[in-house]
């Protein structure tokens, strides 16, 4: 075996290597890395799984931040339709975990989908199961669901009244006191333009 022969697959060998070495390091999903695809639960699991499943519009797509397993990329939303929960706000920003083991699919801006998140502290982060709102989807969801609602906030809360069982109202003296006060001056006022009158005549 000549030498540049041996060379060549030396390198070769090496380059094998290293591309096994980078996929078993690397936080590739499964479904790039060409292994079996992530499993797809039952419809009624995907609600299940969700605090909250709701239709909108995307609007802006955001940069992915973070690295490995801990990349993510947020998604500004205009939802018109909430089937299950509540939203108090129809604009609403959805978190994708990109680089969780089977992440939720990349959203395209000006694209209307069904949200399945969940809610983790202030944040709404979608599941794998959110998927664009093609009729058939939309049909199923609100057979399992309802035709839902308009995202709205919650009412105001009502101001209560309580009466006070040993309360006492204010006493006649209270209530008489700046009228009394005005009488007083009056009176000093006259005895005061009285006595300026004797002075001068």
């Amino acid at each position: 075996m000549t030498g540049s022969v041996r060379r060549l697959l030396g390198a070769a060998a090496c380059a094998a290597m290293t591309v096994c070495v980078v996929q078993l390091v690397s936080p590739v999903p499964a479904q790039a890395r060409g292994l079996a695809p992530c499993p797809q639960p039952s419809l009624h699991r995907q609600i299940k799984q969700a605090d909250v499943v709701f239709r909108g519009v995307v609007d802006r797509v955001r940069p992915v931040h973070g690295k490995g397993s801990h990349r993510t990329r947020t998604y500004k939303v205009t939802a018109d339709r909430v089937y299950r929960s509540s939203l108090v706000t129809d604009s609403v920003v959805v978190t994708a975990e990109v680089g969780a083991a089977c992440p939720p699919p990349v959203l395209a801006r000006g694209e209307r989908y069904i949200f399945f998140v969940t809610e983790q502290g202030t944040r709404l982060v979608s599941t794998a199961s959110t998927a664009r709102a093609t009729t058939r989807l939309t049909a199923q969801v609100v057979a399992k669901l309802g035709s839902g609602v308009q995202p709205h906030p919650p009412p105001p809360a009502k101001a209560v009244f309580t009466r006070v069982a040993h309360a006492a109202p204010p006493a006649l003296s209270r209530l008489l006191a700046p009228g009394a006060a005005l009488l007083v001056v009056s009176l000093l006022g006259l005895v005061f333009a009285g006595r300026m009158r004797r002075r001068t005549t």
